[in-house]
């Protein structure tokens, strides 16, 4: 009988054994699932006259298979993956804004974008002041200095306005961001609880476990996370630094900081103090949101600033074709590159344009030749560059900001997906491994069957002698 019992054990353990294979394949494609198997011990000993027997084998308990190092790792990464992929989304948007394809090196308008930009408009205006001052009274010259002047401000309008929207956009994302990093720490929390019900009454919750950890590594490509165990195996999460989750249970959350520029920021709710993140996709927007593009826009607008004051000091000092000098009359209107325009009166009639530097030889072109020449003075407030160079640099640096995101983030996912790959050659199922398996605990049960057969027939022949 105790024979019997024996194979009935082994039975038993070759059809669990058997179970978590097809667990394991129903699985294969399951991207958060670590593969199971179970641990067999050998059954408790009987002791007998000639000494100890043993009854066979039982299951002890399923295993999970993870390695807790690369599942710590994979959430520190993760959250610096998407900093990059955030960055360089939003970089790549503002290039978009400024109508030109840019790089560390070159700047280049590409055919989807035509052939015009800030560079070449503002060297089409100087060229054609240059134009009009070889015929100063040319009437057809003074309507081209004007055109150019309308699509220059235009231009700087157009960037300063799709800029200004991007940040606003990126704004309001991060709002929507916000809340979901709330969300996920609701759902990390309630599945960190239901793993500690799960284990306290039924054993390992292994499938709960792969939620846990997909959890994790979904809060951390929000924002940068740190985790610790508890003695008693129950989990503790950490925001920047800020404790969220205590022994399983959401004791704090995050909420919407607003500055004063209507700027949206991450703060702890209980604190109120903004979280000075190190990575994650938020990271990434705030960042991209308030230094490369608002860097950008204030560069850019600046050099408007200057184009306007410098181009409007020498028209005010010129005389139009009347004979007339106004010196509150500026060819541009406005004060920076988002609300700069051309003055009204000299677009209706170009003959105002203050070209001259006598009120009696309308013909002289001293004040042309002097806002021709603006083309290749050094600006003070342009860090002592001309207007081109200095929009040329402010582009070079944005592009070389955007080039070195490119890069970093292309570093960044070659260190992810060796880690992935390390994991997965560890915790994921191998399709060959799992057949052979069913094969094998196929076998053991068919085997603890016949020796299950064998001991009842010998059973049998014992009770037919009694008879």
């Amino acid at each position: 009988m105790g024979t019997m019992e024996m194979a009935r054990n082994a039975m038993r353990t070759a059809r669990a054994g058997a179970e978590v294979s097809g667990n394991n394949l129903a699985n294969a494609s399951n991207p958060i699932y670590a593969r199971q198997r179970i641990k067999i011990n050998s059954a408790i000993t009987i002791p007998t006259e000639k000494g100890p027997q043993g009854s066979g084998a039982e299951v002890a308990r399923m295993e999970q298979v993870r390695d807790k190092v690369l599942d710590k790792s994979l959430i520190s990464e993760k959250s610096v993956t998407k900093y990059f992929q955030a960055k360089q989304l939003y970089l790549r948007r503002a290039e978009a804004s400024l109508g030109q394809t840019v790089d560390s090196q070159t700047i280049d308008a590409g055919g989807a974008y035509g052939t015009y930009g800030l560079a070449e408009g503002m060297t089409e205006l100087f060229n054609s002041f240059q134009s009009l001052s070889v015929s100063p009274t040319s009437t057809a010259e003074r309507q081209t200095v004007i055109f150019n002047a309308q699509k220059v401000a235009d231009k700087f309008n157009t960037v300063d306005r799709r800029l200004s929207d991007l940040r606003t956009a990126i704004n309001d994302e991060v709002q929507d961001v916000i809340k979901d990093v709330n969300s996920k720490l609701k759902e990390l929390a309630y599945t960190a609880v239901n793993i500690g019900n799960i284990e306290s009454v039924e054993g390992a919750a292994n499938e709960v476990r792969d939620s846990l950890q997909a959890s994790m590594e979904q809060l951390s490509e929000y924002v940068n996370i740190s985790t610790t165990t508890s003695e008693d195996g129950e989990l503790n999460v950490f925001v920047d630094g800020v404790q969220m989750i205590t022994e399983n249970v959401l004791t704090n959350s995050v909420k919407l900081h607003t500055d004063g520029d209507g700027m949206y920021y991450l703060a702890d709710n209980t604190s109120g103090n903004v979280f000075s993140l190190k990575s994650g996709y938020l990271k990434g927007m705030i960042d991209a949101r308030d230094v490369s593009i608002k860097d950008l826009r204030t560069n850019i607008s600046a050099i408007a600033e200057e184009l306007i004051t410098e181009v409007n000091s020498l028209h005010q000092t010129g005389y139009d074709l009347y004979g007339t000098n106004d010196n509150t009359a500026g060819l541009f209107t406005g004060t920076n590159g988002s609300n700069m325009g051309v003055n009204a009166s000299i677009i209706s009639d170009p003959r105002k344009l203050q070209g001259s530097s006598s009120a009696t030889e309308v013909s002289n072109n001293d004040v042309l030749r002097s806002i021709a020449a603006l083309s290749t003075k050094t600006i003070t407030n342009l860090s002592g560059m001309t207007f081109s160079e200095n929009y040329g640099n402010t582009v070079s640096r944005f592009g070389q900001d955007l080039a070195l995101a490119t890069s970093q983030l292309n570093d960044q996912q070659t260190v992810q997906k060796m880690l992935e790959k390390q994991r997965e050659s560890i915790m994921g199922v191998s399709v060959d491994e799992e057949v052979a398996n069913l094969v094998i605990y196929q076998r053991a049960f068919q085997a603890s069957a016949r020796l299950l057969s064998t001991m009842d027939d010998l059973m049998q022949d014992v009770l037919n002698m009694t008879r």
